[in-house]
Parts: structure tokens; C-alpha cells; sequence
């Protein structure tokens, strides 16, 4: 419940800050109502007269001003202003659209102003289960969820995801799309075109993120992995291959029975357990343990440890000799997955670990 309540205030919050002006022109309407109100009671008068007397003319004439009565005149001061600010505030925001739409050749566009956020470049059947996922994420993380697609029509409803129209691969829409201040960044593959296709596009999306934000996290679908060499070159941190993965499940599943409905119990975010990377400072009871005491420590709190991504070092390869240590892109770190060899937790490593809820100490 307390969770909930600190979301809700952190989405009001969201809108306040990254809709201003929406937010000033609610302002100065309850103020001014405020200020209707109090002239109503004074002048004992009914609503639209007490808001025709506080209401400028169309062409800058106050209206009546002579009363004795203190509160009333401070009101109708504070109707005029309100309402003169009204004004100035829309005014203002409707030239500043029409400048911005003549610079961009007649064509609206907008930016968001997020940071720590989470971009879906382009759009597929999957889009919708994929902004769920992060919805039910977002709720515990406070990430903002931006789309952007070339399409003119938002291709979901909900008013906490952003959706700017504009070409993926182009710098300009990834800039309005806030790319440089991104915590993540979700390719999706046109399942419309071929697959070499869509994967060239999704080529020319990562190559345009990356010389944006090498720091941002791109998470790439690909549909034939026999490409996936070309996105490892553009520096795509992860990349899902749809052919191998689909196939990869099937013979899991045929030979393992409930395997598929343990990994979608575990990649759904609204109940059951997930997977999750905890990356914090690690308590003193978990630090130089084996891998398998880490396990006994957290298996008393419910919680499972899969693997650890540690410093990716000459000691590491000859320790883990016979175990997979698989080289993380474009840092001097590795990730092991249940290792058989011995190894000890350090400080300043991430565990990977399946829990009810994201823990935030261990």
C-alpha cells in the first residue's frame, strides 16, 4: 500500500515537472475560483456575476473594483492577474507551438524531458505485453517509459508512457526522445518486412544510439541470428535472437516438461517471482562466502541466487577453468551462472536472483 501511495505521488510529481504549463494553468484556475468563491460570499452575489466582475475585458478594462469589503477587493485584484496570466500563459504556449512547427517544415514534434527512463524504438505485436511488463516494473523502479515510433497514432493508451512520433535511426527523434539521459533502450523488429530486413533496421537503430549514448543499455529483438555479428559490432549490450530463442524453448520444454511455464511465470512482472540484478553494496554476510553459502544465506529469505557479474580477470579464467565465464561487451566484466569450481562473493560484484519483489538489501 505504501508503495502504491509513494507511485502515485511520484507520477504526480512526473506531471508537474514535465508539464509545466499545464500544470501553472490548473494553478491559476482553482485560484481564481478561489477568488470567484470569495467574492460570492461577500457580495452575496451568484457565480457568474461574481466571475463577470472579477474578469478583465477583452481588451485590458478591469471590471468593478468599488467595495468596501477588504477580502473582495483583494480578490478581484487576484482574479485580474490570475486571469491576465491565463492569458499571457496560453498566448505564449500557442506561439511557441507555431514557431516550433514552422522549424521543423510544418511537421509537430515533441520532446520529453526524462532521465533514468526506459525507450521502445519502434513498434510490433509485441509492443503492448512489452510496456505492461515494464508498467508492472516501473511501479517498484520510477522509470519513465518513452515510445518512439514513425506513427501517427500513440500506440497505447496509458498516460504514464510518452510517445513521440519520429524515425528510430534519426538523432534528432532519439535526442527528443531524451536518449542521452536513458537508463535503457528496447529495439523492436518490424515483423511487417523480411528478416534481414528488419534486422538491418534495428542495425541502424543501435549504430544511432550508440553514438548518442554509449552508456545507455540497448536491448535488441533480432530475427535472424545468423546477424547477431553486426549488432555484437555496434555494440549492442544484449540481443534477443526470436529464431533461436523460439527453438531453443521448444526442445527445452519437449524434454524437460513446464519448463516454458517456469521461464513466463518468472519473466512476468505482475505476479510470482522474477529475475532481478541486485547491484548494491553487499552485506558483510555474503562477502568472501562461497557461491553455494551465498545460496544457503539467501535461501532463508526466500530469495535464490543464479549467477554474479564480477571483474573479468586472468585470476577469474583460472580459477573458473572448467566453468562458462561469458565476457560482458564493452566492460572488463564477466558473468558467471551457477558455478561448479570455487568461488567467492566480493564486493562491488552483482548478483542475479530470483525473488517475490526487487530486493533492496540483502
Amino acid at each position: 500500500m505504501i508503495s502504491k501511495l509513494r507511485y502515485l505521488v511520484w507520477l504526480s510529481w512526473r506531471k508537474i515537472v514535465h508539464r509545466p504549463v499545464l500544470s501553472i494553468l490548473v494553478i491559476l484556475i482553482f485560484i481564481y475560483i478561489c477568488a470567484t468563491l470569495v467574492v460570492m460570499f461577500y457580495e452575496n452575489i451568484s457565480f457568474g456575476s461574481a466571475t463577470m466582475k472579477i474578469f478583465p475585458a477583452f481588451f485590458g478594462e478591469i471590471g468593478e473594483v468599488e467595495t468596501p469589503i477588504l477580502a473582495v477587493q483583494v480578490s478581484i485584484v487576484i482574479g485580474i492577474i490570475v486571469s491576465v496570466t491565463f492569458l499571457a500563459v496560453i498566448t505564449a504556449r500557442i506561439t511557441s507551438a507555431l514557431i516550433e512547427f514552422l522549424r521543423r517544415g510544418g511537421s509537430m514534434a515533441k520532446k520529453v524531458n526524462f532521465s533514468n527512463h526506459t525507450i521502445i524504438c519502434g513498434w510490433n505485436f509485441q509492443g503492448e505485453r512489452v510496456v505492461k511488463e515494464l508498467l508492472a516494473a516501473t511501479v517498484r523502479q520510477h522509470r519513465g517509459i518513452v515510445i518512439l515510433t514513425d506513427s501517427d497514432e500513440r500506440p497505447v493508451e496509458d498516460e504514464r508512457v510518452e510517445f513521440v512520433k519520429g524515425d528510430p535511426s534519426q538523432d534528432d527523434s532519439l535526442i527528443r526522445a531524451g536518449v542521452d539521459r536513458a537508463n535503457s533502450v528496447i529495439v523492436l523488429s518490424d515483423c511487417t518486412k523480411g528478416a534481414n530486413d528488419a534486422d538491418a533496421e534495428a542495425l541502424m537503430v543501435v549504430l544511432a544510439v550508440e553514438s548518442l549514448n554509449r552508456k545507455v543499455h540497448t536491448c535488441v529483438q533480432l530475427m535472424n541470428s545468423s546477424n547477431r555479428v553486426h549488432l555484437e559490432h555496434a555494440h549492442a549490450d544484449e540481443i534477443i535472437c526470436l529464431d533461436q530463442m523460439g527453438g531453443s524453448l521448444l526442445v527445452a520444454s519437449a524434454l524437460n516438461h513446464g519448463v516454458a511455464c517456469l521461464l513466463t511465470d518468472l519473466l512476468t512482472f505482475d505476479t510470482g517471482s522474477e529475475f532481478y540484478r541486485y547491484d548494491r553494496p553487499l552485506p558483510d554476510t555474503l562477502t568472501g562466502k562461497s557461491f553455494a553459502e551465498a545460496v544457503q544465506e539467501l535461501s532463508q529469505k526466500h530469495i535464490i541466487l543464479l549467477g554474479v557479474e564480477t571483474d573479468y580477470t586472468e585470476e577469474l579464467k583460472q580459477q573458473l577453468v572448467n566453468d562458462i565465464v561469458y565476457k560482458l561487451p564493452e566492460v572488463d566484466r564477466a558473468m558467471i551462472i551457477n558455478p561448479q569450481s570455487s568461488y567467492h562473493i566480493h564486493q562491488g560484484d552483482a548478483l542475479f536472483l530470483i525473488a517475490e519483489s526487487e530486493p533492496t538489501s540483502l
